[in-house]
């Protein structure tokens, strides 16, 4: 009995193993490989053809706009405070007290318009003083003068000595250049009578004053402030890259937030030849047309210096832009087949709501600017919508070229660079 027990110990495992060798033989894996392979052929790629055609067949709603040309500044920004073209401080060259003031404070002023008038009394004495020592003296030089011609005669005669002759000349030249000196004294005391008169040197505003009637004045105090305020300043920095494309004569735009509706233009006047090494950057100092007087000297600005014009630059709407790994494209439709086709594109100056196609489509294409996410190239659209031809004529930036108050168009051209 024990003998037949370990017999069939010793058989069961060697059963079991045969069992699982027939059951799992190369060609049973084989079989189940093709099968498998069978599965995945017909029921994996099979389903991708078929959503493919499937794609193919479903419309896909869209809207749609034509790519426009337009105008487009090319412009590089900046920001700086204004200021005016001249400033002079008022100073007396004489000091005096002051008799009278002539001017609103705050106001404008024209040139040689009466300021200020110093006391001027002392100055009309020692005048009349002085004007009543050349006439003495005037005269002595006439009786000096005809005594001099008696003595020339008498010395040519020999009747006199030399010694005599050359007493009554030095007189006479001594007198001479007593009256010369005394009508100098008299001119200069006519320049201070002149300079007791204050006037504004040009056009422009006056400040505040700083000295009142009766106000004794030093020479050289300062008793207000004149600014020239047509033409403006303003100067402001620019990245060194665009150093080779600024030029004298250059169109500047300026905007000031207390004028949020107009634009003033300019011209460049100034563009320094050093780079600031901290920076990278240059200065340029623009002049801003302010007939109106409407630009203050300290207004904070911000400024569009214009560098190029692209007269017919292609745009399309910006949520046109498909983005992919390396670029953009946008989906264009065939209208007689009425499918969208993609398009690889090349893209330039940005707005907010409009970007520059340098390259990729042609004037007149119609582009896909809603629905493209659910479009593969020869998918069957459905048109919703298609903007007017002339859509993108809120984006025109023509006007800012003639400086027109109607500039101010669809977003200012500061925010849009």
């Amino acid at each position: 009995m024990d003998h037949e027990e370990k017999k069939y110990t010793d058989t069961a495992p060697e059963k079991r193993r045969t069992f699982f060798r027939r059951l799992f033989s190369p060609w049973l894996l084989l079989l189940l490989i093709l099968a498998g392979a069978a599965f995945l052929f017909v029921y994996g790629e099979e389903p991708e053809e078929v959503e493919e055609v499937r794609r193919e067949q479903r419309q896909v709603f869209v809207d749609l706009a034509s790519a426009s040309e337009i105008t487009l500044l090319e412009t590089v920004r900046g920001v700086g405070s204004l200021q005016p073209v001249q400033m002079v401080q008022i100073k007396p060259e004489e000091s005096g007290r002051i008799r009278a003031v002539h001017f609103q404070e705050g106001g404008f002023v024209t040139q040689n318009q009466l300021l200020f008038e110093l006391d001027d009394q002392k100055l009309l004495r020692r005048l009349a003083s002085q004007e009543a020592a050349v006439e003495e003296t005037r005269i002595r030089l006439e009786n000096l003068r005809r005594n001099y011609e008696r003595f020339a005669e008498l010395y040519r005669k020999e009747l006199i000595s030399e010694d005599e002759y050359e007493r009554v000349k030095t007189d006479l030249e001594s007198t001479q250049a007593q009256v010369r000196r005394l009508r100098s004294d008299v001119e200069l005391i006519q320049e201070e009578l002149k300079d007791a008169i204050i006037r504004a040197p040009f056009d422009g505003f006056i400040s505040e004053r700083l000295a009142d009637p009766g106000a004794f004045v030093a020479q050289g105090e300062t008793l207000t402030i004149i600014y020239q305020t047509d033409p403006m300043e303003i100067s402001f920095y620019v990245p060194e890259r665009h150093f080779a494309r600024v030029a004298l004569g250059q169109q500047v735009m300026v905007s000031i937030s207390a004028f949020p509706d107009q634009v003033f233009t300019g011209q460049v006047r100034y563009i320094s030849p050093f780079i600031d090494e901290s920076t990278r950057r240059f200065k340029v100092r623009a002049s801003i047309d302010n007939p109106d007087h409407k630009l203050k000297p300290g207004f904070f600005a911000q400024t569009t210096l214009i560098l190029a014009v692209k007269d017919d630059a292609l745009v399309v709407p910006e949520q046109s832009l498909v983005s992919i790994r390396d670029g953009y494209l946008a989906y264009i439709v065939d209208m007689e087949e009425n499918k969208a086709v993609s398009r690889r594109i090349e893209i330039g100056m940005r707005r907010p709501g409009i970007v520059e196609i340098v390259s990729g489509l042609n004037k007149g294409d119609l582009v896909v600017k809603a629905g493209h996410m659910q479009l593969v190239d020869g998918s069957s659209v459905s048109i919703v919508e298609t903007l007017e031809h002339d859509w993108a004529e809120a984006w025109d930036e023509a006007a800012f070229l003639s400086g027109s108050d109607k500039a101010v168009m669809h977003s200012d051209l500061g925010r849009r660079q």
